[in-house]
C-alpha cells in the first residue's frame, strides 16, 4: 500500500514539474465587439497572474500557454473567461468576441391613482390646499391694465411651425424618432463591422503575402504537400499571390481549408506551366 502511494505521488509531482517546465509564449489577439471603444480592455492571465491592455485597435499580446485561462474585462462589456488550447497558438491573431452591456430601464408601474384621461374625474382627485388661495371663477373674464394684448395669444413654448396639424404634438417628428430607434442600431452595427474590417485590412497590409503564408504553414508544407521545389518557392509565391482584399477572407481561421485548396490548385497550375517551359 505504501509503495502504491509513492508511485501515485511521483506521477503527480512529475506532471506538475512537466507542466511548470512548459515555456509560455507570446500570444497575440484582438477583441471583436459591436462598438468603437475597444481600447484599454483588461486581459488577465489567471493561471500566471500577468495582465495586459488592448490598444486603440483592440489588439493585445500576453505570455501564455495551452490550458491557461484568460479573463477579459471592460467597463462597457460583459466579462468573459477563455481557456486556451494548442490550436490558439497556430493562429495569426486570437479573436475574442465580447458583448456590450445593455442598460435596462426601471420598470414603470401603473397604479389606480394615475390620471385616467377624463378631465372631470381627474380634477376631483387634485387636492387643493387652501384657505390661502381665493376662489377662482373660470367663467368670469377679468381685464387688467398691465395685461392688455391684441390678437390671439401665441404659444412661444411650442411654435405652431413644429405642429403642422394644429395640435400640440408634432406627429411627424414623433414618428421619425420611433423609426430612428429601430434603424440607428442596425446602421451602427454595420458601420462598426465595416470599421473593424478596415482595421483588419490595414493590419494585413503591414506584411507581405509570403510572410502571411509562412506564418500559417511550415516549409515542409510547400515541399512535401504542394510538391514545390525548394528553389522554386519564391517563384510560386509570386505566381499565387493575391491582393489583400482577396487574401483577407482566406486568412480567417474558419476558411483555412479554402486557403489550402487554393494553394493546391495554384501549385498544380504552377508545375504545369513549368513543364511547358
Amino acid at each position: 500500500m505504501k509503495s502504491l502511494f509513492l508511485v501515485i505521488l511521483s506521477l503527480f509531482l512529475g506532471n506538475q514539474l512537466f507542466s511548470q517546465g512548459i515555456e509560455r509564449k507570446v500570444l497575440r489577439g484582438i477583441i471583436v465587439v459591436d462598438s468603437f471603444d475597444v481600447e484599454n480592455i483588461s486581459v488577465h492571465n489567471i493561471s500566471s497572474n500577468v495582465g495586459a491592455k488592448t490598444d486603440i485597435d483592440g489588439k493585445f499580446s500576453i505570455r501564455a500557454r495551452a490550458t491557461d485561462t484568460l479573463f477579459f474585462e471592460g467597463s462597457s462589456f460583459v466579462s468573459q473567461k477563455y481557456i486556451l488550447t494548442q490550436k490558439d497558438f497556430w493562429k495569426e491573431e486570437l479573436e475574442i468576441r465580447l458583448h456590450v452591456k445593455i442598460t435596462e430601464l426601471d420598470e414603470l408601474i401603473i397604479t389606480p391613482y394615475t390620471l385616467s384621461g377624463n378631465l372631470t374625474e381627474d380634477t376631483k382627485r387634485i387636492q387643493v390646499y387652501g384657505d390661502g388661495f381665493a376662489a377662482v371663477d373660470a367663467k368670469k373674464v377679468m381685464h387688467y391694465e398691465d395685461d392688455v394684448r391684441s390678437g390671439a395669444p401665441v404659444n412661444t413654448a411650442m411654435p405652431t411651425i413644429l405642429a403642422p396639424n394644429g395640435s400640440n404634438f408634432n406627429f411627424l417628428a414623433i414618428g421619425a424618432g420611433l423609426v430612428s430607434l429601430f434603424i440607428k442600431p442596425s446602421l451602427s452595427k454595420s458601420h462598426s463591422k465595416r470599421v473593424f474590417e478596415e482595421r483588419r485590412i490595414k493590419a494585413l497590409q503591414s506584411k507581405s503575402y509570403s510572410d502571411h503564408l509562412f506564418e500559417r504553414f511550415s516549409h515542409n508544407f510547400f515541399v512535401e504537400t504542394l510538391k514545390i521545389k525548394n528553389e522554386d518557392i519564391p517563384m510560386f509565391m509570386s505566381f499565387s499571390e493575391l491582393n489583400v482584399y482577396e487574401l483577407s477572407p482566406l486568412l480567417k481561421p474558419e476558411n483555412e481549408l479554402k486557403l489550402i485548396e487554393y494553394l493546391i490548385q495554384k501549385a498544380a497550375e504552377f508545375k504545369k506551366q513549368n513543364q511547358k517551359e
